[in-house]
């Protein structure tokens, strides 16, 4: 008799590869949307697949939403990966595209995330605009975004820092804290923390790792 894990290995070596087939039959069928698929390096591994598309207008996501390949496109996800997947979750972000350092053509071939479960009725956007211009200011030398999103737990805030391979993990010298309270001071830089920190239930920590063989990207 197969074991339980066995049979867990066999389908998720089934589901990548029909995940990897339906990725390019979207790309051949005209789904004008780039999903960029991660899966995570740290934490539980070989569960969980993130897909992702970034960024739409609602105007825009309607007329999507109105394609007639969608139909198609659903037969192949449930007659392919589908029938592997025991849960779905769906979710809608918001992009501070404001606060956020991204610049073009920024490699994101591992993501560490920083999710920060928020306070109830939590006003923390001004705080993050504060540090993220004194980032700015600084010409601190890393890309950053951060980005909202409300689920069935409550409001999350994640930051998001991108790497383009393990060496982009090195921290840059001298470091945040060190050029920050040389700019304005170190009572005045632990205060600003203090009050981020305010806003601020819980914490979980995450590397993710860009899966291109999964992914749906069309050349510019």
């Amino acid at each position: 008799m197969p074991s339980e894990r066995g049979s867990h290995l066999s389908d998720q070596k089934n589901f990548e590869s029909a995940l990897a087939a339906h990725a390019k039959f979207r790309k051949e069928k005209g789904d004008p949307r780039n999903w960029a698929a991660y899966t995570p390096h740290t934490g539980v591994i070989g569960r969980d697949y993130y897909v992702r598309h970034c960024c739409f207008k609602w105007s825009d996501h309607q007329k999507y939403n109105e394609l007639k390949v969608h139909e198609e496109l659903g037969e192949d996800w449930t007659d392919g990966p589908g029938q592997y997947v025991k849960k779905t979750r769906h979710f809608y972000s918001w992009v501070d595209r404001e606060n956020n350092n991204w610049p073009e053509g920024t490699k994101a071939n591992l993501l560490r995330l920083t999710h920060h479960k928020l306070k109830p009725n939590s006003d923390i956007g001004p705080v993050v605009k504060e540090i993220s211009d004194l980032a700015k200011k600084m010409g601190w030398k890393r890309a950053w975004g951060w980005s909202y999103e409300r689920n069935m737990d409550g409001v999350y805030l994640t930051l998001a820092m991108p790497s383009e391979n393990f060496s982009g993990f090195e921290p840059p010298t001298p470091g945040f804290e060190e050029m920050a309270a040389k700019e304005i001071g170190k009572d005045e830089l632990k205060e600003l923390f203090s009050r981020f920190d305010e806003h601020v239930e819980s914490l979980s920590f995450q590397i993710m790792k860009f899966r291109p063989e999964f992914s749906v990207i069309h050349d510019k």
